[in-house]
This record gives C-alpha cells, structure tokens and sequence, in this order.
C-alpha cells in the first residue's frame, strides 16, 4: 500500500513523499542507519535494537510488526519511519514497538523534515490510514513533549505517567561531577567500595567483549536477578528464554562494535558478583539491566558502585549524558539525575479500545499500589534489621 502526497517544508518547493506499509522493513539497511543519525529518536529505536525485536522477540510474543515508511518519491530515501506492532485478542491495539524492553518511544524522522511533516493534515492522514485498522492506538513511554506523537496518531488524549525519566548531564571531568553530589552518599559509597577491597581483594569493573563472556556474564545477571525479583515477587522479564535470547543477541552484537550493546562486570578476585547491560553510543549511555550477587553482598551496595564507576566511564570516553531511564528510584537523584516527565499519547477508535484502555490503566493503577506497598515493606523490614544503609533505594 503506498500513497504520494506533497510535503510542505519550511523553504522552498514542497517535495513529494510515498507513504508505505512495509511490515517487512529491513531495519539493517543503511539507508534506515542513516535516518536514525539524522533524527532524534533514541537508542530504542537503533537499527540493531529494532531488527532483534522485530527478527526475534515479536514472533516470540506474537506481536505483529506494523511499520509505516515515509520517502522521498523523487530518490526513496527514507525521512521517517513509524516501528510499531499489532496485539491483542479482545481489542485490536496498536503499539509503539516497545514489547515490554524499551524504556523510551518514538517515531523516526528526519530531524530538518520534522516540522513540515507534522503540520501536512494529508500527510498525517495518509500515515494513519497505513497503519491500518485497530480498536486502540497507544503510544507509551514518550520522553518530554508528547505533542508531536499526538498529532502523527490522531491521538485524543495524552496523559502524562507516574513515572520520569532520570538523566545525569556530564561534564569534562569526574572530579567536576562528584562535586555536586551529597557527601554523605560519597562517604557511604567510599565505605562499601573499601569494604569490598578489604582483605587484598581484588576489586574490577571491565567491559566483557568476547562474546563466551557475555554468555557467562548474561547467565549469572540471570541468575542474580532470578533470586532478587523472587524476594520482592515482581516479574522479571529476563527470566523468559525469549527475552533473555533478545538481550545476548544485542550485547553480542554490541561486543563486536555492531550496535549499541555493552556489557561490563563488576569482579572480586576474578569472580563476577555484579553485571551491567547498557546501550550506548558516542553522547550518551542507556543504563538499561543490572543484576548483582545480592545475597553474599548485600551489604556492600553493589548496584551504587557499579553506577559511580559506569557515570566515570561515560564521563572519560567524552559522553555528554548517562542516562539512568524510568523509575521512581531516589537514587537516581542522589547521582544528578535530571528529571524529564513521560508521557503516553491515546486513541480509542472503537467503544473496545475504550474497554481496552480503560482496563489497561486500572491493571497499571493496581501494579503501581502494590510496588509502593511492597518497597515500604521492603524499607521497614530492613531498617529493623540494619541490613542496609538509610539511603532508600538501589537499582535492581
């Protein structure tokens, strides 16, 4: 399906675009690698995150691929492209291609392009109408301004959710970062780091490249998160054979130099007890999954180490933001995180997307109440057992 409007740019002679479905788009094709540089999507929407998802993880979870493209008729070349999946049984909901794995959404355009491309009315109407039919149309996890999603979908409502993004924007030096922060979190982190080293332990943070290694080093993250999310009965993704394949796929890829994944480890004496998977590129670092030996070292504050030591290495390779993503952690705070409200973009087409998206915000209602009930839970059990310090939280 494909359809030839007119753009209007902000100068000169308007260009004529071809809108398309191309479910089977190669998200690997240059021309596609080439887009994403030139647009301010995120690392979520990279071209090696993209094809493992689509490639991988949605047939896994059986969602369909929905992708709309938008090129030049005078050349093909693409100036945006709109990554989404079809889901449901009951009602038929359009989704950003997130799958439960990207922490931040968004459309893929030509930065220069952008703004004629949003205030065309045929355009827009063309993009919807290639994405084809749906009950609900919802467009989650938009980090800051949601306006310009709304207006791609047609969307009705956007609300903004419970949870932000947290962003550290670096400086030249570590030593200029450290100095904004609390001194009393780098007096605790000084404490454990040295704890940690006490008795001539060789205490170690490397990036593992060797793909063996990032097998080994995903198998024990596994295994610490396994026992960590049992102790606070929440549901970790990575325990599902789909989505942990998803994860090695990148972070192999990434240990090559072929896409964003990277994997580091936090060793004692040789020994993993901490892993960290981020996504990164030259400006700025996605701190996306962690895991570390919580039961041996819980009182070592792993997860606060392995953070200091990655925001010094994004500072030292010339990184402008180390970006600790979604959540209500305090911690992200306590490192000079920014916040950045998210926001989620909605469309009920039909009175069951309205169900649909009714229901989904009562079951997101009910999950928030029960985190919050379990993390106060959590802080009394373990202030009455002074099994951690008095800081309130910690990744993982």
């Amino acid at each position: 399906m494909t359809a030839s409007v007119s753009v209007l740019p902000t100068t000169g002679a308007p260009p004529t675009v071809r809108v398309a479905r191309e479910d089977g788009f190669d998200f690997l094709d240059p021309g596609y690698a080439d887009l994403h540089a030139r647009s301010t999507a995120t690392l979520f929407q990279h071209p090696v995150w993209l094809h493992h998802l689509y490639a991988d993880l949605a047939p896994a979870v059986g969602a369909r691929p929905v992708v709309v493209t938008v090129r030049t008729a005078t050349d093909g070349r693409l100036v945006g492209v709109l990554p989404m999946v079809r889901r449901g049984r009951f009602a038929r909901r359009l989704e950003p291609a997130d799958l439960g794995v990207s922490d931040y959404a968004a459309p893929v355009l030509d930065a220069e392009l952008a703004p004629a491309l949003l205030r065309d009315p045929a355009l827009l109407q063309r993009i919807r109408g290639a994405l084809g039919r749906a009950d609900l149309v919802r467009f989650d996890k938009i980090r800051g301004d949601a306006g310009d999603v709304a207006a791609l979908l047609g969307a009705r409502r956007v609300v903004r959710h419970q949870y932000d993004a947290h962003a550290i924007p670096l400086g030249d030096s570590v030593e200029d970062w450290r100095a904004d922060l609390d001194p009393g979190l780098l007096r605790h982190l000084a404490r454990k780091r040295k704890r940690l080293g006490s008795n001539k332990r060789v205490v170690d943070v490397r990036e593992v490249t060797d793909p063996a290694e990032i097998d080994e080093a995903f198998d024990r993250m596994r295994e610490f998160r396994r026992a960590r999310f049992a102790e606070r009965r929440a549901v970790d993704l990575m325990q599902d054979p789909s989505y942990d394949a998803f994860y090695r796929s990148v972070a192999r890829r990434g240990a090559v130099g072929d896409g964003p994944g990277r994997t580091w480890v936090l060793t004692v004496d040789d020994e993993i007890i901490g892993v960290s998977f981020d996504l990164t590129d030259a400006d700025r670092d996605l701190f996306l999954l962690i895991g570390y030996d919580y039961e041996r070292y819980r009182n070592y504050s792993l997860g606060l180490l392995l953070v200091e030591d990655l925001v010094g290495v994004s500072i030292m390779q010339g990184r402008r933001e180390h970006d600790l993503t979604i959540g209500h952690d305090t911690y992200k705070s306590d490192f000079g995180a920014v916040l950045t409200p998210m926001y989620s973009a909605r469309r009920a087409v039909t009175p069951r997307g309205w169900v649909a998206q009714v229901a989904a915000d009562q079951n997101a209602a009910a999950r928030r109440v029960a985190k919050r009930a379990l993390a106060y839970r959590d802080r009394h059990d373990l202030t009455l057992r002074r099994l951690l310090p008095s800081r309130s939280s910690e990744p993982g």
